[in-house]
């Protein structure tokens, strides 16, 4: 049994996470192909996206993922130095994160709109209206908020998720530094965080609460709250870290794998309608598992490392940032052009997309990301990543 690989400098790499990032910000970006392609008048098979929540499954994920990794960092960098250096923890997530949250927000509110090509035209009959509302809450780190309880900004909206973690990882580290039982905190966490869930759905179902725009609204940000997801990745970083070897038994015997594999495709689209709302938690442990066999399992039959998934993984938080504004800057050239009555604009506008997407991510990796990314070497622990 394997468990994390590390080099001689010490440096913690988890094999084959890279594909497995990349898949997710794929699946984010076919899903959102079809919104707009729907939403800018185009035929699409945004009916079936919606049904089969790929999207939504994508950020699932990143969210397991999330917990996961930064869970297991921490163990390791309390074990490594006896305490969680929190400040550094705040400053190493703020050189990773907000340069290009930033940056995307400020192309959002401040650029795009001036471009009448870039318009989206359900989205954009609200945009003057709540822009100064929105300003407000993404400079703040909430845009969950914002789409809580406004329609989504044009081409930013994707930025919840961001708000989601951020918000998640304000406090986690200093929880996690003062907890004596990582575990007790992990599944208490998530009794908590259900808890709240169920109680509020059941009193507006009961009207204990009055069904108002505001309430609506307080039960979508809640709902979009997937801390129990990040929740979850940490519980799997706690197996893995204390090599609890009846649990890894069982999640690593290839069986189950099989039937994570198989299920994963088929568990959203064909899950009972009342389970939309908790869905997410089945996924996240499959997709525990999958992590799980992925990365530390050598006999696992699931493997995805290589330089190719290793480049687009290392780009991923760009494809998901800069995604929406590639997919309408593409689908309107095809219009100009009339090229979406030809045969082959479907075949042609998913590798136009993904294309673009990886050149952009890319080019925006190596110029405006990595200074960030060396200066947060300088508040690093304990190193990760392949090189």
């Amino acid at each position: 049994m394997s468990e994390l690989s590390q080099n001689n400098t010490k440096r913690v790499y988890l094999p084959g996470l890279d594909a497995l990032r990349f898949f997710a910000a794929l699946a984010v970006i076919v899903a959102h192909i079809e919104l707009l392609k729907d939403q800018l008048g185009l035929q699409s098979a945004y009916k079936f996206m919606l049904r089969l929540n790929l999207g939504g499954l994508g950020v699932y994920f990143f969210f397991v993922l999330s917990g996961f990794l930064i869970t297991y960092l921490l163990i390791h960098e309390k074990e490594k130095t006896g305490k969680i250096e929190i400040k550094q923890f705040y400053i190493r997530r703020l050189l990773r994160i907000w340069p290009l949250y930033f940056l995307i927000t400020v192309l959002g509110l401040f650029v795009l709109p001036h471009f009448e090509m870039m318009h989206i035209p359900w989205l954009q009959q609200f945009f003057d209206a709540n822009w100064r509302s929105n300003i407000i809450l993404f400079c703040l780190m909430l845009p969950n908020v914002a789409l809580a309880f406004m329609p989504a900004v044009p081409h930013i909206g994707q930025l919840w998720s961001i708000g989601v973690e951020e918000q998640f990882y304000l406090v986690w580290p200093v929880l996690f530094s003062k907890t004596k039982s990582l575990i007790k905190l992990i599944l208490i966490g998530i009794g908590l965080i259900l808890l709240v869930k169920v109680l509020f759905v059941l009193f507006l179902k009961f009207e204990v609460l009055p069904t108002t725009d505001f309430t609506l609204g307080i039960k979508k940000l809640i709902a979009m709250r997937k801390f129990e997801c990040m929740l979850t990745g940490g519980l799997g970083a706690f197996v893995l870290k204390n090599k609890k070897q009846t649990w890894l038994k069982i999640l690593f015997n290839k069986y189950v794998l099989l039937f994570t594999v198989c299920l994963l495709p088929f568990l959203s689209y064909y899950c009972p309608t009342y389970l939309d709302d908790l869905i997410h938690l089945p996924y996240a442990v499959l997709f525990l598992i999958l992590i799980l066999n992925v990365s530390s399992n050598p006999k696992s039959f699931v493997k995805l490392e290589n330089d190719v998934f290793g480049f687009l993984g290392k780009i991923s938080y760009g494809l998901y940032m800069y995604h929406m504004m590639i997919i309408v800057f593409v689908i309107q050239i095809a219009k100009k052009f009339e090229f979406e009555l030809s045969p082959f604009f479907n075949w042609s506008i998913y590798p136009a997309i993904i294309g673009l997407s990886i050149l952009i991510s890319w080019l925006s990796f190596k110029y405006f990301e990595t200074p960030f990314l060396t200066l947060k070497k300088k508040y690093t622990v304990v190193r990760s990543g392949k090189i």
